[in-house]
């Protein structure tokens, strides 16, 4: 499902709509509405999407899909409800004369009840010409302000129900492939047994460019979005060996981001490998490792098994570097202090 903020984005829309739909709404015939009133329908009806929508917004837990579907379903069923009652409401509280609807009431006065009496073939439309056009002659004023106030809510509010509808289904909506990914990927997963998570990802890569370029660029964007990063030439000990520095790294670390091209595989480029298979097996290898291939290359066979990330796509169907933070999870490991 969308996350809490378009969720946000999608209620704050709806509302709008909700009350714009109202205050453009063509007026039933019959009823004379003025400014003030309209106003006052379009706010009603902003409010009640925005009742009826922030409850799925405020609540985050598995249930939010539900919740969502259950309100786009009972919004859909009050919408129609109200959507028939209204064309039933009119034709039942409004008669025709001198080719124009007049809002008729449901209880008559002493007059129209003994006129209707003597006269029980006329219909309404009979009725209100009889009595010249004037509706409270034949019916109290108090029922005839009731057919007014019924139908106008009836009719204006099944607006509001059925963008409330539209909204929540879309919040019940997934949000697409990445959150696939996220569901199958752990958040958070545990770090190599032998040592604590230092980084949430070490980057393995070759120094020549565009590799070297690639990879600096990458851990700048990932330590924007919070993420620890461990690269080589920041983060090794000058004193100490590259290779056992970079196993350090690698058991320190959540993932390690290889950073694949034809130079990192090239002959006697073979240390990487080395060190990762050696400190990943294979099923550490496929939990742990991410493939992030920048052009075109052969997999060995100690990637077999590894879906990837392919960054040679001129229109993926997911962003590389959204599927990266997906896989990643939330940043786990804390800053270290200044």
């Amino acid at each position: 499902m969308i996350g809490g903020h378009h969720k946000g984005v999608v209620a704050a829309v709806a509302i709008v709509a909700a009350g714009l739909g109202v205050a453009m709404l063509p007026v039933p015939a019959g009823l004379e509405v003025t400014a003030t009133p309209r106003v006052f329908a379009a706010l009603t009806a902003a409010a009640v999407v925005a009742v009826g929508l922030l409850p799925g917004v405020a609540r985050q837990s598995h249930w939010s899909r539900r919740l969502s579907l259950g309100i786009a379903f009972g919004s859909l069923a009050a919408g129609a409800a109200l959507f028939v009652s209204s064309g039933a409401l009119q034709r039942a509280c409004s008669a025709h004369y001198n080719g124009r609807t007049v809002i008729v009431g449901t209880e008559r006065t002493s007059l129209g009840a003994t006129y209707a009496t003597a006269n029980p073939e006329l219909s309404n439309d009979d009725l209100l010409f009889d009595a010249a056009g004037v509706a409270e002659r034949v019916w109290t004023e108090s029922s005839i302000g009731r057919c007014r106030l019924v139908i106008a809510s009836s009719y204006f509010l099944w607006v509001p129900c059925l963008v409330m509808c539209l909204a929540a289904a879309v919040q019940a909506m997934p949000s697409g492939p990445l959150q696939a990914v996220r569901h199958a990927v752990p958040a958070s997963p545990t770090a190599d047994v032998r040592g604590p998570a230092r980084y949430d990802a070490f980057i393995s890569y070759r120094h020549a460019d565009p590799d070297a370029t690639f990879a600096r660029d990458l851990v700048g964007a990932l330590e924007r979005d919070g993420y620890r990063a461990a690269i080589d030439e920041r983060d090794f000990a000058a004193n100490a060996s590259f290779l056992q520095e970079m196993e350090r790294c690698i058991r320190e670390s959540r993932f390690t981001l290889a950073v694949l091209s034809p130079r990192y595989l090239a002959s006697g480029a073979t240390e990487e490998e080395a060190v990762l298979t050696k400190v990943l097996d294979l099923r550490d290898r496929q939990r742990r490792l991410i493939p992030i291939v920048i052009e075109p290359v052969m997999l060995p066979a100690w990637l077999f098994g590894i879906v990837g990330i392919d960054c040679t796509k001129l229109n993926p169907l997911v962003d590389p570097f959204d599927k990266l933070r997906a896989t990643l999870g939330k940043p786990d490991t804390p800053r270290p202090e200044a």
